[in-house]
């Protein structure tokens, strides 16, 4: 099936690309830099090249311009998926899943489906972290307050995502009251040259911890980077530097960033010795590929 081009508008393709199940997902892992242990993984969806779904932020960003209820039935389709190989990872950390606000508000229809995947997947709700991107405006916040209540009061935990990219963020941290905060990759990128990047992670995650929550810095690439924010005592940590997004199956088998990361960790980290453990060497462990 081609999805690429022809007289399909965007919905259209999406749509063909649902029906027939183009949709997987790959995994990232979350790595808490006070033991190098791994919090969890991030399910991030994946679609054939050249096609919407190759994007998804062209889909789920505040751009979009496809309808609630597709986003809807895409977000069943990626909650489905994750949760298929995710199970996998569970035993290991937490699994970290993007939800859309407009699926969010519409609970009363998700919620059974929802749950229903939980319980086939065997994943408890308490090994669960819903991801809400600050990117996203809520266009109701008070109820989306009522409703992550409830979901709350059924084990599953936050993150706001993409912290720092949108004017509502401190909004959102009163409403929402998320467990994690994920710092976006705008203020991890050359934070180890910029005082000003510094001070801002540093004060983000001093605010978390008064708020009963932690600090996720993302898009972490250099070993510059992640000496820095341990510097700053950011507790976790996700990019590339730690492992590329990969099949559940891959990280199963692997276990990458558990073999090169927790060693460097062991003998010392940044003060230890000589910095090195296995291949580490005085910037930090190695990049996962």
């Amino acid at each position: 099936m081609d999805c690429r081009g022809g007289e399909m508008t965007t919905e259209d393709q999406v749509r063909q690309l649902l029906k027939h199940g183009y949709i997987s997902t790959a995994y990232q892992p979350i790595v808490n830099l006070q033991n190098g242990g791994i919090l969890g993984y991030e399910a991030l969806m994946r679609g054939p090249q050249g096609t919407p779904l190759s994007h998804p932020g062209w889909i789920f960003g505040p751009s979009s311009r496809v309808s609630d209820e597709l986003i809807q039935d895409l977000d069943a389709a990626c909650i489905a998926a994750s949760l298929r190989s995710g199970h996998m990872l569970v035993p290991a950390g937490d699994l970290f899943i993007n939800v859309h606000i407009s699926t969010l508000l519409h609970l009363r229809t998700m919620q059974p489906l929802f749950e229903n995947l939980l319980d086939s997947s065997g994943i408890p709700p308490e090994a669960v972290v819903i991801e809400i991107s600050e990117r996203t405006k809520a266009p109701n916040p008070r109820a989306l307050s009522r409703i992550l209540r409830t979901l709350r009061r059924r084990g599953f935990r936050f993150a706001l995502d993409d912290f720092g990219q949108a004017f509502s963020g401190l909004q959102h941290l009163l409403w929402f009251e998320p467990e994690f905060i994920k710092i976006d990759r705008a203020f991890i990128l050359g934070i180890q040259r910029s005082a000003r990047k510094q001070a801002l992670v540093s004060g983000v995650a001093a605010m978390a911890q008064k708020l009963g929550g932690q600090v996720v810095a993302e898009g972490v690439e250099t070993s510059e980077e992640l000496l820095t924010l341990m510097a700053l005592d950011v507790p976790m940590a996700q990019g590339y530097h730690f492992g590329r997004p990969q099949s559940a199956l891959f990280w199963t088998a692997e276990g990458k960033v558990k073999a090169i990361f927790r060693p460097w960790f062991q003998a010392g980290g940044p003060s230890g010795g000589d910095g090195s453990a296995e291949g580490g060497g005085q910037g930090g462990p190695p990049p996962v590929n």
